[in-house]
């Protein structure tokens, strides 16, 4: 099947593609703590749509300087210079308008004609990440402007296909927010429960007497394999993804092998506790393993936060940042009597664990989005194929 393409200058409204205002019109001593909310970069490219924290302007300042750059319900909000690529979807429910900043532009599509949300879906595509990056201009900041993304295109599909495309990863996504939100209410219970825990008789130990610190292995590059040949090689940039880009064929006799929900920590520039919720694999150099034979995972996780923090912040300034064993062997934490270690992990680390299999299924949740979408703009997939498979997962 042959997919046309349109651009989306021609799925706009009449005045639907606007940039943000211009030079003073928008400073930041505008800026105030309640009021319109103002798109920003950094409430782009979280999700499919717009995600806080907002700066805000009076209403008295749109009135008077803004009233064309501002977005509504349903308006696409695209970055416009810097990171390139990021598109989100304003929200249906309230506030009812946003202003578009500087840096941003704003496209209210045609409804007779075009699905907001299947432009958003045709716009997260590789794609047509791939046309802004052809297109862009280089020259100081990378950026594009109203007439360059004007002239993208993007697949040209009857209405009702595009209403059903966008159910079908709209589902996906409304699942994977679902898994986020309950990974965030998760993450807050447990960070509360510790600090209640502990005011109630946690006493100081040292950190390596109380805490297991197995330390990654240094594996050598020319055993390093392709991914699915071999074992995932976990490294420091998979921490935040649990998505090792890098395989080894080598075994080591002294390797640790790490399975999911185990408590990672990256010892180069930021010293942060990670859950893993990925495959299982094996541990690189650089990093560790944190665990107890007294305290279950999320014990562990919640207790090391604030020793970490603290080497962390006394590290700042240096030109990179190492956790060495030497810190750790002064270092201080929190641990409640055997008993009360023992209460806290019998009651949270189902919680823990139930946040971790939130975070592996949104792996497999967007795995799947990521397959499905490209195939279904280019035609390749039909609709019904699409919502049958999703079905299955849901």
């Amino acid at each position: 099947m042959t997919v046309k393409s349109i651009r989306l200058a021609d799925v706009a409204q009449d005045r639907g593609l606007v940039g943000g205002p211009f030079g003073s019109s928008l400073l930041s001593k505008d800026y105030v703590s309640t009021g319109v909310p103002v798109v920003r970069g950094a409430n782009i490219g979280r999700g499919r749509f717009l995600q806080g924290p907002f700066a805000h302007v009076t209403s008295d300042k749109v009135a008077r300087d803004l009233e064309r750059n501002t977005a509504e319900p349903g308006d696409l909000v695209f970055t416009q210079r810097g990171t390139l690529g990021g598109v989100a979807l304003v929200p249906g429910e309230p506030p009812s308008k946003y202003v578009v900043s500087q840096s941003q532009m704003r496209l209210r599509v045609n409804p007779v004609t075009t699905h907001a949300e299947f432009v958003y879906y045709a716009c997260s595509t590789a794609n047509f990440r791939r046309q802004i990056t052809d297109r862009a201009i280089s020259t100081g900041v990378p950026h594009i402007n109203l007439s360059i993304l004007g002239d993208l295109v993007i697949p040209d599909m009857p209405l009702l296909q595009q209403q059903a495309i966008a159910e079908v990863m709209g589902a996906l996504d409304d699942k994977i927010a679902v898994n986020e939100m309950f990974r965030a209410t998760a993450g807050e219970l447990l960070r509360h429960a510790y600090v209640l825990a502990a005011s109630r008789g946690a006493r100081e130990k040292g950190f390596l007497t109380a805490i297991s610190v197995e330390y990654g292995e240094a594996f050598k590059g020319q055993h390093f394999s392709r991914p699915g040949e071999g074992r995932p090689l976990i490294r420091i940039r998979d921490l935040r993804t649990s998505r090792p880009q890098t395989w080894t064929v080598e075994e080591r006799r002294s390797e640790s092998v790490v399975r999911r929900g185990d408590v990672l920590v990256g010892m180069d520039a930021e010293f942060r506790p990670m859950a893993w919720v990925g495959d299982e694999g094996v541990l690189n150099q650089r990093v560790c393993r944190m665990s107890s034979t007294s305290a279950g995972q999320a014990y562990v996780r919640e207790a090391i936060k604030s020793p970490l923090a603290h080497i962390e912040s006394y590290k700042t300034g240096t030109t990179v940042s190492h956790l060495n064993k030497s810190d750790l062997v002064s270092a201080k934490v929190l641990m409640l009597p055997h008993d009360a270690q023992q209460a806290f992990s019998d009651r949270y680390d189902p919680v823990y664990q139930a946040e971790v299999a939130a975070a592996y299924e949104n792996q497999a949740l967007t795995a799947l989005r990521d397959t499905l979408l490209p195939a279904l703009m280019s035609g390749k997939l039909r609709v019904r194929d699409a919502e049958k498979t999703v079905q299955e997962v849901l």
